[in-house]
Order: structure tokens, then sequence, then C-alpha cells
């Protein structure tokens, strides 16, 4: 079996952190390394990506566009 890294969240709940992106229970996410990642809100302020972008890229991919 694989070692899972593991964390305790700041909630103390342990978070195995075996994904890209690795999510406690009290909404906190890590990742797989154990980093505590920046709100969701705040992701892809970078890119100009909305979080459900970012999530639905992680889950699968993207549908396809309409034209």
């Amino acid at each position: 079996m694989k070692n899972v890294k593991s964390i305790t969240c700041h909630c103390g709940r342990v978070v195995p952190c075996f994904d890209f992106t690795n999510t406690c229970d009290c909404g906190a996410d890590y990742n797989w390394s154990g980093m505590r990642l920046a709100p969701r809100e705040c992701w892809g302020e970078e890119t100009g990506e909305t979080a459900a972008e970012i999530l639905m890229a992680e889950a699968g991919g993207f549908p396809e566009e309409v034209a």
C-alpha cells in the first residue's frame, strides 16, 4: 500500500493528502504536500479562471464548447 501523507487541519481534523486538491470537512483546502491553499474565491485570480472552472477541470475536464 502506498504511503499517504496526512496533515492535521487548523480545525483539528486529519486530512489525507493523496490528490492534487484535498478538502477538509471544514472546507479548508490543501495540496498534495499538505500546504494549505488560498480560499477558493481567490482561485484563478492570476489567470482569470473561476473556482468552478478549476474544479470542473480537476473533476475530469471541461464540457465541449458550443459554437
